[in-house]
């Protein structure tokens, strides 16, 4: 798709079921477990997951912010715990960052990766093994595609099978490949692009309990999914 005048997609529930109706027909998402990117890649992951029937984790992810140019990422921090222990990945884009002391970008990935930390921990319930898996990477947009090369880092290194990353919306020149995945599913990826926020009517923040959630919902659905199947 290319862009369109105003946004495209209601909110990040829509973009998930469409983006699952998107897999479905590729025939990408039987067997595979869905992770969202924290915080606002759950939503778009548990609308995209009901619809695959597949299991649903969470991934710890943060944005190294240019000072004073936040919204500029020069890297990104990722962390995954399983059941076989704690990942964590760091990747950033020098030429991001220009003549930019070294001691203030320190500090910077210094609070993100405290962040980080928390947040992994606060969701280390909702990390499955993802050993020899097929993964599907969610998030609610790219922009830089920062904190998604991350997470595609860190799923890697947990020993996922096959990366596949899914979102709802991309500049097209991050649609088209993504070092590390097999391949990039991508419902809008205009030439232009200004911000993700843009292509949705509702892009509210997403906090932490509602994360929580939708997270423990998707896991008693797929209980009681299991359930049947076993009877």
């Amino acid at each position: 798709m290319d862009r369109q005048a105003g946004p495209q997609f209601q909110d990040r529930d829509q973009a998930g079921a469409l983006l699952g109706e998107h897999l479905v027909k590729r025939g990408m998402g039987s067997g595979s477990i869905v992770l969202g990117l924290l915080r606002g890649g759950i939503p778009v992951a548990a609308a995209l997951a009901a619809r695959l029937g597949a299991p649903l984790g969470a991934l710890a992810v943060r944005k190294l912010g240019v000072p004073q140019q936040e919204e500029v990422a020069f890297g990104a921090v990722a962390s995954y715990r399983s059941c076989r222990g704690r990942y964590m990945v760091r990747t950033v884009h020098q030429h991001v960052l220009g003549s930019r002391a070294k001691a203030v970008l320190e500090e910077v990935e210094s609070r993100a990766s405290a962040e980080l930390d928390r947040l992994a921990r606060r969701f280390a319930d909702y990390a499955p093994d993802i050993t020899g898996a097929r993964v599907v990477l969610c998030d609610d947009g790219l922009a830089t595609g920062a904190t998604m090369h991350a997470a595609v880092d860190v799923v890697t290194q947990c020993g996922a099978q096959e990366v596949i990353v899914a979102v709802p919306v991309a500049p097209r020149i991050l649609a088209r490949s993504m070092a590390g995945a097999s391949s990039v599913i991508c419902l809008l990826a205009p030439r232009e692009f200004s911000a993700v926020g843009s292509h949705y009517e509702d892009f509210s923040q997403v906090d932490e309990d509602a994360v929580e959630r939708l997270l423990l919902e998707a896991r008693e659905a797929r209980g009681h999914h299991d359930a049947r199947e076993a009877n």
